[in-house]
């Protein structure tokens, strides 16, 4: 379903369409934190550990297919709103075409690189095997992963917000119900929290082509052009680097903690999936904003564009100020709810 962002009020397009977002984001935030909440219920801190270190290896290689997936979103959101239905169908299927190589080679190479990349963050010893075994399973999902962030990204373009929400929440219940059967009945550690999280993200593809289908989306593979495929990576590229060094210098703080002991490395772990439930708000602006400028600049509109991105400055702003101020007195309720370690929670 196309939705045309590119009339009526600004603020209330930017709260339209960043209010599903921010919900996409809190079940997907919810979704990661659910394998650490539950490790933590059932798992030793070794366990715990491993699904901290892993889980950040995944959101790291997460949010690069989202940022790099952010070509898509803005060239087709440009299509949308300039109602170049043609080219929004060439860029939607050159976009398949694309990530459905990437995902295979980076299975590939992942797979291969799995117990170099646990010995590189510094995995401490005891949670080393534990961390293989879920990176491990969790590699063999990344055509899961890329296939839904794909689907979202062109719904997103195309001004739907809902869609890609229900698929995750979908995907967020049935994560937790793996969950507590794999990690809680099957006492299968941290390879039950990477097989529920691997499966649920199947689920949650199953239900995203359903979804196309019934709406009669074109989603066809197109041969690959060099321009419109050049299009969506200059783009998709710079996105991806930002916010991949963004995760390469948390992911150097992991390290830093990995060194430091079991009860450093957990709580690191755990403060980072924190950090990144806070940053919901601010993140459902960025994407938002994306999607909005991208079709007002389609419909030869920039002034609704550059609106759109001030508004959402300043609800970002006053947003990151306030949970500042909250957070000093909330932190240690916060750490609490993942561990019943005094030495992590402190």
């Amino acid at each position: 379903m196309k939705r045309e962002l590119t009339s009526g009020s600004v603020m209330k397009n930017l709260l339209f369409f960043s209010l599903p977002y921010l919900l996409s984001f809190f079940l997907q935030t919810l979704y990661g934190m659910a394998d650490l909440l539950i490790i933590g219920q059932f798992g030793s801190v070794a366990d715990t550990t491993a699904v901290s270190v892993g889980s950040q290896v995944m959101h790291m290689l997460t949010v690069m297919i989202v940022g790099l997936a952010m070509g898509a979103t803005v060239n087709i959101g440009q299509a949308v709103g300039g109602k170049d239905s043609r080219k929004a169908a060439l860029f939607t299927g050159n976009t398949v075409t694309l990530f459905m190589g990437l995902s295979v080679t980076l299975t590939f190479l992942l797979l291969i690189l799995r117990n170099t990349i646990v010995s590189a963050v510094s995995t401490p010893a005891d949670a080393a095997a534990g961390t293989v075994d879920y990176l491990t399973i969790c590699f063999i999902g990344i055509p899961f992963i890329t296939a839904y962030n794909i689907i979202s990204a062109v719904f997103r373009g195309m001004g739907d917000s809902k869609s890609p929400m229900y698929f995750i929440a979908v995907a967020c219940a049935a994560n937790i119900a793996l969950d507590y059967l794999f990690i809680g009945a099957l006492g299968m550690g941290p390879a039950g929290a990477a097989l529920g999280t691997t499966l649920s993200q199947a689920v949650s593809v199953v239900i995203s082509l359903i979804f196309v289908k019934m709406r009669k989306t074109d989603f066809a593979l197109k041969k690959p052009d060099k321009q419109i495929t050049g299009k969506i990576l200059k783009i998709g590229v710079p996105v991806a680097m930002q916010d991949g060094f963004i995760q390469i210098a948390f992911m150097v703080i992991t390290v830093i903690a990995n060194r430091r002991g079991l009860n450093d490395a957990a709580a690191v772990g755990i403060v980072e999936k924190i950090i990144g439930f806070l940053f919901l708000v601010p993140s459902s602006m960025l994407s938002a904003v994306s999607a909005l400028g991208a079709q007002n600049i389609g419909a030869q509109k920039p002034e609704r564009a550059r609106k759109t991105l001030l508004y959402a400055i300043f609800i970002a702003a006053g947003f990151g100020g306030t949970v500042a101020v909250i957070m000093q007195f909330l932190s240690g309720g916060a750490v609490s709810l993942f561990t019943d370690s005094a030495a992590v929670i402190r």
